[in-house]
């Protein structure tokens, strides 16, 4: 499996800076020209296609690369990215062509935006469209759509409210152009596919710190400084040691912004290729720039660089040998249960929450507590929400992971189509989470979770197998509403609906794992449960083995 990492260049000099910025600008208006060249040539598709089966032109990769070999110039000052340039160029026409060719939708050619300023006339021009009180924005022709739509039905109200909201859209959108032409457009940003010293980049290790070697510039280019590497320099693919060589490129430093990037990527992971990328450096304290006011000359420090690196995990992978059922809670963010092949329950009721959901909760029931006082009624039902959901999503999916490694357990979860999420994940988030515990979960060498119908789980008796609405009771004795009580009806069997739930879902993953990988009809499941549940005459699901 593939991840990718993202380190910051540490504090690079001033002449360090230029050199990148100089090598990115250069690489980003040449792939504009080598785009524009080969888009202006005549019947681009017919010169590099070839006939399929339907005797119709398919564009051939091979061939589009042949075209740019010749387009690409020859003796360029950054010839070690020369085939990098190629590559790129050869990707975007290629989703171009294939388009196309399907016909299915039309395609836009692709471009890369102009990096030169605003010139004086083009900048009062911009700001004078923008600030006239008798210009009229562009509305968008879907939104106008809409608005003549409303009018055709007599719907004046709604016809002059949408034409408000899409013109306030307008103006949002016209600002966004002239700020980014003020700001100016960033150089694309230059990927290293090959994991090498001759060429392309290589992650090295001195002396506690990683490095990302890059070669930029041609032999004969004035920013090309061959440094020898000192000792104790070590190739983080190979392991090889590369002091005393000479190397062509620069040696950049890097950030690691996180633990876990030394920890899992740098020590189990191997680098396969990197992305050098330039964004503007966040000031602080600093006020936006009006609109009537022009861009400061090029200053590098004002930018930082960045590296996205993608790496190969390649994980010992593990035989599982139990089943962690994963449901997703009406009463808690969710509950597991661990049971083995023969569906014998090893531990339940295992706590997946984690500090921070628990923080989280104490924020909320102050939250409710302050409302309550104001004489309120509370407005919302608990969910996650914003940059703290992730935060406990990512706790949320570690502890699951954990305790699957730690016992060799295939995750089971619920299947999300059609399902309502309950009282703390939305669909979108369930959906993050599988995500999360998929990755995880491969980068462990576990299998990625497998997947059950979640209907009916709620309602299941691990017990017994009785199946009914009434299972889960609404109210409790005194009338008091309830939501976290399993209470069978047939057996009597009394559980928190969650844990009971979990077990359910473990012993479906179980019975599709014995059905091929694909779930039986739902009584045939229960048939299934039926069978297992107390076999041996003394175990019976929902009860701890000794």
């Amino acid at each position: 499996m593939f991840k990718t990492a993202r380190f910051k260049v540490h504090n690079p000099s001033r002449h360090k800076s230029t050199m990148l910025w100089y090598a990115m600008t250069r690489y980003h208006n040449t792939l504009k020209d080598v785009l524009e060249k080969t888009l202006a040539i005549p019947n681009l598709l017919e010169q590099v296609s070839e006939l399929d089966k339907k005797e119709k032109l398919r564009p051939n990769k091979f061939k589009l690369s042949k075209l740019l070999y010749t387009i690409a110039p020859q003796n360029w000052e950054l010839a070690p990215l020369r085939d990098y340039l190629i590559g790129d160029a050869s990707a975007m026409l290629m989703s171009h062509l294939n388009k196309t060719y399907k016909g299915a939708n039309e395609s836009n050619p692709p471009t890369v935006s102009s990096l030169n300023a605003m010139t004086d006339a083009e900048f009062h021009k911009a700001y004078s469209d923008f600030t006239d009180p008798e210009a009229k924005l562009a509305i968008k022709p879907q939104h106008q759509e809409k608005i003549d739509k409303a009018a055709e039905r007599g719907e004046t109200n709604v016809a002059n409210r949408l034409s408000k909201i899409y013109a306030n859209w307008a103006a949002s959108r016209a600002a966004g152009q002239v700020l980014r032409k003020l700001e100016g457009e960033l150089p694309h940003p230059i990927e290293f596919t090959r994991n090498e010293i001759g060429r392309g980049c290589l992650l090295a290790y001195c002396d506690g710190n990683y490095y990302l070697l890059v070669r930029l510039f041609a032999q004969d280019h004035r920013y090309c400084e061959k440094r020898v590497l000192k000792e104790g320099f070590i190739n983080c693919k190979t392991k090889e040691h590369i002091e005393g060589k000479k190397y062509p490129g620069m040696i950049l430093p890097l950030e690691l912004g996180r633990e876990f990037h030394e920890r899992e990527y740098l020590t189990h992971g191997s680098i396969q290729s990197a992305k050098l990328i330039v964004k503007r450096r966040e000031k602080p304290n600093s006020q936006p720039k009006a609109l009537d006011s022009k861009p400061a000359p090029f200053n590098a420090e004002d930018y930082d660089f960045y590296v996205h690196a993608a790496f190969e995990f390649q994980p010992t992978q593990i035989e599982t040998e139990t089943f962690l059922g994963i449901d997703r809670g009406a009463a808690k963010i969710g509950a597991a249960t661990l049971i083995d092949r023969q569906g014998k329950p090893l531990e339940t009721d295992l706590d997946l929450s984690g500090a921070a959901f628990a923080a989280e909760m104490r924020r909320f029931e102050q939250q409710i507590k302050r409302i309550q006082k104001q004489g309120k009624q509370k407005s919302r039902k608990f969910s996650l929400r914003g940059k703290r959901a992730d935060i406990i999503l990512g706790e949320y999916a570690n502890r699951i992971v954990a305790i699957a490694k730690e016992n060799r357990s295939q995750i089971v979860i619920e299947a999300i189509k059609g399902v309502t999420m309950g009282r703390f994940l939305k669909q979108s988030q369930f959906t993050k989470l599988k995500q999360m515990l998929t990755y995880k979960a491969e980068r462990e060498g576990l299998p990625a979770p497998i997947e059950v119908p979640a209907a009916f789980t709620s309602q299941t008796c691990a017990r017994c197998g009785h199946k009914d609405p009434a299972n889960r009771p609404k109210k409790d004795a005194a009338g008091k509403a309830i939501q976290d009580v399993f209470l069978c009806t047939a057996c009597g069997h009394h559980a928190n609906a969650d844990s009971n739930a979990s077990l359910i879902i473990a012993l479906r993953g179980l019975h599709q794992i014995e059905n091929g990988g694909k779930f039986k009809k739902f009584d045939l499941f229960q048939q299934w449960l039926k069978e297992i549940i107390g076999r041996d005459g003394s175990f019976a699901p929902g009860q701890v083995s000794p």
